[in-house]
């Protein structure tokens, strides 16, 4: 007999557009793990509580800590009206929590979001902090899908994953390999936001652009991109880089936004050099950006798939849904491969109401 479990996958992005929830069953049969997201929607944040998120960057240690707590209560009040509103009782809730610092060279990652909090606010037990135990074992804690890619994806050469930072995975001589590409939607969304535009939707802002080719080279020759795997890019330092980076530079918002679009495309392209017309699926909010998609496809040599609008939309919170299944069965979780950890191992703190 196939036994069944239900998760429910709750991924908060580095966009701070909302969060991401995604009701899942999964099944595994003739060595094979089978999915179906059964219901899905993303909340977006109050401007309350994106102010919130913003400013816990700066807060004293003692504040963090409740605001810690105070956040995962929150999503544990999201999860409980989700839940009400489809009348759903999953096995597990698995949270990615919001990204604040990742500094795996200093042997830490913080996602804020208690998942204690989460369990006793919902009565269901909760995975949480999925990046430290890879960052003890010598890993970047990033990135993480890589297990899902391999296990719900793996017919596709190459997973791209287009949210505040881009990301892919793929099978190197058996091996799946993993990094951050670049920032992404950060920067759209930044550069957005100046003229009053939550995101720029179709890339409708930079098509009335034009290429800043100094800009682009700056972007190009950030030192990250001439680093070796296993790398991983964090919030802080996209702000810090890019984002003062876009700040500073005299151009018009819409040449920004081309050069953005163009730079991410350019990157997108290198992860694939020299393996022409290998499949590349695309999630995440990037693969709504028409212009953008339409960049990566002349930039690169591979077959571009846009899938269904749920799996562009919810495949991150469908992925860390299996991760805390995986979790939950004592399974291998987390790739070393992709990691740079010195071995595959079961992440994941689960937490009980």
């Amino acid at each position: 007999m196939i036994k069944e479990y239900t998760a429910l996958g709750l991924m908060t992005g580095s966009s701070l557009d909302g969060v991401d929830l995604a009701y899942c069953r999964f099944y595994e049969s003739n060595n094979q793990w089978n999915y179906q997201i059964e219901v899905a929607d993303t909340l977006d944040y109050p401007e309350e509580w994106k102010l919130f998120l913003l400013s816990s960057l700066k807060v004293e240690t003692a504040e963090f800590l409740e605001r810690d707590v105070k956040f995962g209560k929150y999503l544990g009040g999201v999860v409980n009206k989700f839940l009400k509103k489809n009348k759903l009782k999953p096995d597990i809730i698995a949270s990615h929590g919001h990204t604040l610092f990742h500094k795996p060279e200093r042997g830490f990652s913080i996602q804020m979001g208690s998942g204690q909090a989460i369990a006793v606010t919902t009565g269901i037990p909760t995975v949480s902090d999925f990046r430290t135990k890879d960052i003890l074992l010598g890993g970047q804690g990033a990135p993480l899908v890589p297990i899902g890619d391999k296990l719900l994806f793996g017919n596709y050469d190459y997973c791209l994953n287009i949210g505040g930072i881009a990301n892919v995975s793929f099978d190197e001589n058996g091996l799946r390999k993993a990094y951050d590409i670049c920032p992404a939607n950060q920067l759209l969304n930044h550069l957005s936001r100046q003229v009053g535009m939550p995101y720029d939707k179709g890339g409708q802002l930079a098509l009335k652009g034009n290429p800043n080719a100094g800009l682009l080279d700056l972007l190009n020759h950030d030192p990250y991109y001439q680093l070796s795997l296993p790398k991983s890019l964090s919030n802080e330092y996209v702000r810090e880089s890019f984002v003062a980076l876009l700040d500073d530079y005299q151009a018009t918002v819409n040449d920004k936004l081309f050069s953005c679009v163009k730079h991410i495309a350019a990157q997108i392209a290198q992860c694939s050099m020299g393996n022409s017309g290998k499949s590349m699926l695309i999630t995440g909010g990037g693969a709504h950006n028409t212009f953008l998609v339409d960049a990566i496809r002349e930039a690169g040599d591979f077959k571009v798939v846009i899938p269904d609008k749920q799996i562009v939309d919810f495949k991150e919170a469908l992925v860390f849904a299996f991760m805390g299944l995986l979790r939950t069965l004592d399974r291998e979780n987390c790739l070393a491969s992709a990691t740079g950890a010195t071995k595959n191992s079961s992440v994941g703190v689960i937490y009980y109401p």
